[in-house]
């Protein structure tokens, strides 16, 4: 019996190094991401924030940051012994992102024309809450395209429109332009693969045999 669960052991180690190795379940790769920019509530008031430019937007985004999570705490005074820490609340990292600029400015225009729905400079008049708010998803991909996991910001808006540095030292370099994303929370979105995964999580809860006897079955037939 101790062999048997000795070598299930094994079996399992080696197919969990496998999956990394060579299986899509391997590392993630920084250059391997997709952002969709959804389009605010007030932006059906604005000719230049569409479907089509939000699309184009999401596309030239260079870099992204997933974001991070921080729970706030503070010493529970009242216990005797050890002190510990117990949470009141939480923070949620703005999220960075640059991206290309095209020779006619669209991205620029785009991101202003959308702080406008929050803050019109010509009058100082501030906007409603959810007019401006809206829905960014950052997702990773795997070496197939395929969505693995996403992140999606809530009610996310453009707080900040870095400056855009020209130079005559740079002639061949393109233009980019950094924005700083505010937003509520963020959730995590399952991606396109979750039920692979989670299937193939299950795999290793079975027997050694059946495992073996699975993997050699035609993949045409695995998919019915």
């Amino acid at each position: 019996m101790a062999n048997f669960w000795e070598g299930l052991g094994y079996s399992v180690l080696n197919e969990f190094i496998a999956s990394f190795l060579h299986g899509r379940d391997g590392f993630a790769k920084s250059a391997r991401y997709e952002v969709v920019i959804g389009l605010p509530k007030g932006a059906s008031k604005v000719e230049s924030l569409n479907n089509q430019a939000a699309r184009r937007v999401s596309y030239h985004c260079e870099t992204i940051d997933f974001p991070g999570r921080q729970l706030q705490s503070k010493s529970d005074l009242s216990t005797y012994g050890i002190e510990r820490e117990i949470v009141y609340g939480q923070l949620f990292d703005d999220v960075s992102a640059t991206f290309y600029v095209s020779s006619d400015h669209k991205e620029q225009k785009f991101f202003n024309d959308w702080q406008n729905i929050a803050a019109r400079p010509e009058d100082f008049n501030i906007g409603y809450y959810y007019d401006y708010v809206s829905a960014v998803d950052i997702y990773q991909l795997d070496e197939r395209g395929t969505r693995r996991l996403g992140i999606r910001l809530i009610e996310a808006f453009p707080k900040t429109i870095g400056p855009i540095s020209m130079s005559y030292a740079n002639a061949n370099q393109i233009e980019k332009m950094a924005i700083n994303f505010k937003y509520k929370y963020w959730e995590i979105l399952p991606g396109d693969a979750a039920g692979g995964f989670i299937r193939r999580l299950a795999n290793i809860a079975i027997n050694h045999t059946e495992r073996k006897l699975i993997s050699k079955l035609p993949k045409v037939l695995t998919r019915l």
